[in-house]
């Protein structure tokens, strides 16, 4: 019997491979679908909202593993779907491994090895596909993936697989159109309308509809309605409409491309044209006067070999010779000369160094504030004044050169140079085409004229190059081309989908041709990498700008497009002024500050404001700063409930929200509590997506993302309850979730690991304190109107706090002696469930850092042997040795003295000499015999990693651990 009243997400929900399936879509880069419309930050992964719609539409039985197995069928999760969404095969060397004695005598001719293996002659292709499903279905969840499309890429399930999803579901559908219809007509009475107040880059309302429902998207900021109105008329528009807007592009694209050639700025005198442009900046050395140009590496190609190399001129300053195909002596002096060097300018004709605050001229007032020193540009300005600190030069060209080897076959050469005297004179023929223009290209809104308003981001360009207006952040051959852009988009389009087809590509072109981007010249790159390679605008000291033909990239982005056929109403609006009700609000929240939109879309804003009010008259073109959420402190509380409210008011009774977040601190859950308990809603689940990747250049080398799916109904209680009532409830609560995900999860890839049972606490927690109208002696307003810093532990805090304890004391390892466990220190707790963890094949440091902050755990780092984003793994007791033996924490546990004594049996090949040093160790008192239960109990536990087969650096030190522990049972008195 189907319950309607609840929904798959509020009971169970397949985190693991939801997980796995996000991580698959991150990775692919420009194979993701919204992509390459444009940038924006924190999209979430559609797979993930895939799942989010689906679990809350699906009904539960009495069936959950029934109900589990629907649930994947349809996202073609299960068996089935991933061998439909099978897309490459399996190597003969493969099929090979994974086959038994009998199978490969079956199919592979009898001299077949490991390394050449060959199948038997007259195998039909029937039978190589048979062997291909044989061995496919034997691989892991995470081993499959690698050979199977996503989700969003299957047409469509099989008619098998219709037949049992709408047995079961009682519905009649032969698409995932149908069915989410179908299942919103049973919950709603009609298709669902699904809505998102924070459409930010369109994943939501864009999968909602392609799934079928009926969508709602707003957002305070126009770049994110702008990409969001994208993400469902132009990623949602047919092929024909998509080949339509690619001969728009292509017309204004050519008309660019016909001026830059008439007015020959990117030809030299051999018909070459360039294709990158490398400028830097340059500063006075104010101890000798030299002129010196500035750069943090003058590497400009790994993989050509390519460098500059600064040259005394003996007068002023230095000449910069372009060397290709260098050697290793040229690099050297290439680095010896480099003239950043941590935050100073450093002079290689007198050699000194000078801190950059003092070549601003940056200093203190009488209140000890910095006043920064660099003049603030005019808006007629677009490059710097001969007497300002900061001048800007060219130094290097990357030319293409084309010719027909002797095959007659066109070929393609690239080759850096210094820029000639022929160069210099295109250079300011450049400066003479846009000051001839600049002006009027300003008052049609070709180049932006806006200034830049202070803010967190916004004030760097300012106080760092002197940048006060957003045309400044572009030299002037990047608006001279970009303006020629604008200029033929609002003379050559003709409807709205055009205009902002153009929109979206100047927008891509700022972000990868600025005086913010970088030049990458990693080996095989060696090219400009974004502006928005992170959320921040970053001057930089030696800046590349892109020839016409390098942007080919940028204004013809990736579109990959699904006809999307839904009812779909986007505005542009304030989350607080919403009048649309939706059956299912889904919204990602902005949170903590973690990105500033507000600040950040101005510079693409800058430039979007004629062809936006074209586009959409009805639409303001600022970020509207003042209104916006701002992720910390009492006001945003009170946006944030005035917000959720609004939206609880504007869904039916029977309706549901979806808040994802990605913050699983304490005090942050706590404050998401307390705000959507304020706004009328109670919380019915919540579920941790990770999407963990591996990320250089970021502290210890570690990247932990994960999305927290909470699912919230109304508040329709009126009971009221006592502080000191909860606890008990708490606990049944933790403890009936826990026990329910336990039995759910598949021991062979199991879905539930320590991060999401404490998770499942912190929801179990919600659950209960939100069930109720109110809790006697906390009051809320308060504890909201404290800052988040605050040392004093609000209320709810403290329950969940108490809830993580419920689960961690619930949570032993499965046959550990419940008595034993309950003695162990903090630090044997985490090592044990940690050493559980990676028996379980999990690698990831999210999971490792939750189970310590569950514990309460601070300094563990050391246990570990690697502590990379996925392999993180414990040293062994041959890798330990006597490290740390004694120290405060893990170093002074029983534990830890029984890994040196475990070493000790497999270095003597005896169990005499392990015995002898944990009696030394415990001889105190007769400690030894009052612990000795404790370490039969962990070295059991050890001595389980025996036999698990992916964890082979253990076998040795797992098969000790048994002999000692043998060894212990039988010492007596």
């Amino acid at each position: 019997m189907l319950d309607y009243s609840r929904s798959f997400i509020e009971v169970q929900f397949p985190v693991s491979k939801v997980s796995k399936e996000s991580y698959k879509e991150r990775k692919a880069n420009l194979g993701q679908t919204l992509t390459g419309l444009g940038k924006w930050w924190g999209r979430k992964p559609l797979i993930l909202v895939r799942a989010t719609l689906l679990g809350v539409l699906m009904p539960v039985s009495d069936n959950p593993s029934k109900d589990r197995e629907i649930f994947l069928k349809v996202l073609t999760m299960d068996d089935e779907g991933l061998y439909l969404r099978k897309s490459k095969n399996l190597t003969m060397k493969e099929l090979y491994s994974l086959l038994d004695e009998k199978e490969r005598t079956k199919y592979f001719d009898s001299e077949s090895t490991e390394d050449k293996p060959k199948y038997i002659q007259g195998l039909s292709m029937e039978e190589r596909e048979e062997l291909q499903k044989l061995a496919f279905i034997r691989l892991t969840y995470d081993e499959k993936l690698v050979y199977c499309d996503r989700p969003e890429h299957v047409k469509n399930l099989t008619e098998n697989a219709w037949k049992e999803i709408n047995e079961y579901l009682g519905t009649n559908a032969s698409s995932l159109k149908e069915l989410i219809k179908e299942l919103g007509e049973k919950r709603y009475g009609h298709t669902p309308r699904v809505g998102d107040c924070f459409a930010g880059g369109g994943s939501i309302p864009f999968e909602a509809a392609r799934m079928g429902a009926d969508v709602y998207a707003s957002d305070l900021n126009p770049v994110a309605s702008l990409l969001t109105w994208a993400s469902l008329n132009i990623a949602g528009a047919s092929d024909a409409e998509v080949e339509k807007l690619r001969e728009f592009q292509e017309k204004v694209y050519k008309e660019v491309d016909k001026q830059i050639i008439e007015w020959k700025i990117e030809h030299n005198e051999k018909g070459h044209r360039a294709d990158s442009f490398l400028y830097c900046n340059e500063t006075i050395c104010p101890e000798c006067g030299y002129k010196v140009p500035l750069a943090p590496s003058w590497v400009i190609g790994k993989g050509t070999k390519t460098v500059a190399i600064l040259k005394d001129n003996g007068i002023d300053g230095f000449d910069i010779d372009i060397v290709q195909d260098a050697t290793k002596e040229q690099f050297k002096e290439s680095d010896k000369n480099i003239t950043i060097r941590n935050n100073k300018v450093y002079c290689p004709h007198c050699e000194m160094e000078t801190p950059i605050y003092a070549i601003r001229g940056d200093r203190k007032d009488a209140e000890g504030n910095t006043v920064y020193g660099l003049r603030r540009w005019e808006k007629h300005e677009f490059i710097p004044r001969k007497d300002d600190v900061f001048q800007e030069r060219l130094y290097a060209i990357r030319y293409v050169k084309n010719y027909i080897d002797e095959k007659g076959k066109l070929k393609t050469e690239r080759y850096y140079t210094a820029p000639t005297k022929e160069d210099l004179d295109r250079e300011k023929k450049v400066i003479d085409l846009l000051s001839e223009r600049f002006n009027k290209w300003q008052e049609k809104g070709y180049i932006p004229s806006l200034m830049i308003e202070e803010g967190y981001n916004t004030d760097q360009p300012m106080r760092e190059r002197g940048w006060q207006y957003w045309h400044q952040l572009f030299n002037p051959r990047q608006l001279l081309i970009h303006g020629m852009f604008v200029g033929n988009i609002i003379e050559l389009s003709s409807n709205n989908k055009e205009l902002v087809a153009g929109i979206l590509g100047i927008n891509k072109m700022n972000d990868w041709n600025s005086k913010l981007a970088r030049w990458d010249s990693a080996p095989g790159s060696e090219k400009v990498a974004q502006t928005f390679s992170n959320q921040a605008l970053n001057t930089i000291y030696n800046f590349p700008s892109k020839g016409l033909q390098s942007l080919q990239s940028s204004w013809y982005y990736n579109i990959n497009n699904y006809i999307i056929d839904s009812n779909k109403q986007i505005d542009l609006n304030d989350a607080r002024s919403n009048r649309m009700t939706c059956d299912i609000w889904i919204t990602d929240p902005p949170y903590a500050d973690a990105v500033n939109y507000h600040e950040l879309t101005e510079f693409f804003l800058a430039w979007d404001k004629k062809l936006l009010e074209k586009a959409f008259p009805e639409w303001y073109t600022d970020s509207k700063r003042v209104l916006a959420v701002r992720g910390i402190g009492q006001s945003f509380n009170e946006s944030m409930i005035e917000i959720y409210k609004n939206l609880s008011n504007h869904m039916p009774e029977n309706g549901t929200q979806i808040v994802m977040f990605t913050h699983q601190d304490v005090k942050v859950w706590s404050e998401l509590a307390m705000i959507l308990w304020s706004a009328g809603l109670k919380v019915t689940s919540a579920w941790t997506i990770s999407t963990e990747t591996e990320a250089s250049g970021l502290k210890q080398g570690n990247y932990v993302s994960g999305t927290v799916i909470l699912s919230l109904r109304k508040q329709t209680s009126e009971e009221k309850i006592y502080r000191d009532e909860l606890y008990d409830e708490i606990k049944d609560e933790v403890e009936l979730i826990i026990d329910s995900m336990k039995n759910l999860n598949d021991k062979e890839d199991p879905d539930f690991n320590d991060a999401d049972f404490l998770l499942a606490s912190y929801a179990a927690a919600l659950k209960v304190i939100t069930t109720y109208k109110n809790i006697e002696g906390i009051d809320i307003p308060y504890w909201l109107s404290q800052p988040r810093n605050s040392k004093e532990e609000n209320p709810i805090e403290e329950l969940i706090n108490k809830a993580q304890n419920i689960a961690y004391d619930y949570l032993i390892p499965d046959g550990f002696d419940k008595l034993i466990w309950r003695d162990l220190s903090k630090e044997e707790r985490f090592f044990v469930r940690g050493l559980e963890l990676e028996m379980n094949n999990i690698y990831k440091v999210g999971d490792y850092q939750e189970l310590a902050r569950g514990f309460g755990v601070k300094d563990y780092t050391n246990m570990f042997q690697s502590f990379r984003a996925n392999s993180a793994r414990f040293m062994t007791p041959s890798e330990f040795k006597m490290k740390f033996i004694g120290d405060e924490g893990f170093g002074s546990t029983i534990a830890r003295h029984l890994l040196v004594a475990i070493n000790e049996v497999g270095k003597s090949n005896s169990t005499a000499q392990g015995l002898t040093y944990l009696k030394s160790t415990f001889q105190k008192n007769n400690e030894y015999w009052y612990k000795k239960p404790i370490m039969i109990e962990l070295l059991n536990f050890i001595s389980r990693i025996e036999y698990i087969g992916h964890m082979e650096h253990w076998k040795e030190h797992a098969y000790n651990a048994r002999l000692l522990r043998e060894a212990l049972k039988n010492d007596g008195v």
